[in-house]
């Protein structure tokens, strides 16, 4: 968090030190109807029953179709990784170490409501759905030898609500920040093979992955 929280001040710091000339209307440049953002991304997993995952680190890209002054449409993919390591002792007294990763591809679409404030910043907000592919691997450190297991996690249809903060600095780019809240929950097909395989008895069947999630990013238009 302390990195998410240095990468906020430095774009809150870059709007506010914009040299007043350079400042450009926040509509849609002419002739460009097209925006492509890059960002990196915070999902935070406090809803995550079973794993001791504090969140999903990440980032994504963004397609952005003004439709009207004041609409417009947006296609997202984003990539997320989380993991969580134990130290285990069975009951015979081996000892081993346990890695469990689960991966993330958020695939969305969504509509937004846009809203000028002066000549630089948008404020815009609306909802959207994803489908949410995932995956999963255990990794277990006996000595030398490592045993990897792959965990089938399902894919699923979610939803989300968005709100955000545009700054367009410059006539082809600007900065974004931006809130999202997911709702989308998901299953471990093979948790019970994965337990009595691996010999832990901690890994979830069911997870939900709904939460908050932060991005901050550059946005190009063309």
């Amino acid at each position: 968090m302390k990195t998410i929280a240095q990468g906020l001040a430095v774009w809150l710091a870059a709007a506010a030190l914009a040299p007043a000339e350079t400042a450009v209307p926040a509509e849609t440049p002419a002739g460009r109807s097209f925006g492509l953002g890059v960002h990196l991304a915070y999902w935070d997993l406090a809803q995550l029953d079973g794993l001791g995952l504090d969140g999903n680190l990440g980032a994504g890209v963004v397609g952005h179709i003004p439709l009207s002054a004041h609409f417009a449409a947006e296609l997202r993919m984003s990539g997320f990784a989380a993991g969580e390591k134990r130290n285990i002792e069975t009951e015979d007294g081996q000892r081993y170490e346990n890695n469990v990763t689960i991966v993330s591809l958020p695939l969305e679409a969504n509509l937004l409501l846009e809203m000028p404030l002066g000549r630089t910043f948008v404020l815009y907000g609306g909802p959207g759905v994803g489908y949410y592919l995932f995956d999963g691997q255990s990794n277990t450190d006996q000595g030398d030898k490592t045993i990897v297991y792959d965990i089938e996690v399902d894919d699923e249809i979610g939803g989300y609500l968005l709100a955000g903060l545009r700054a367009q600095l410059r006539p082809h780019v600007g900065l974004y920040l931006e809130g999202q809240y997911v709702w989308v929950e998901t299953r471990i097909k093979k948790a019970a093979e994965v337990r009595r395989e691996i010999g832990i008895d901690w890994v979830a069947q069911e997870l939900d992955f709904s939460g908050f999630a932060l991005h901050a990013g550059l946005i190009f238009t063309f």
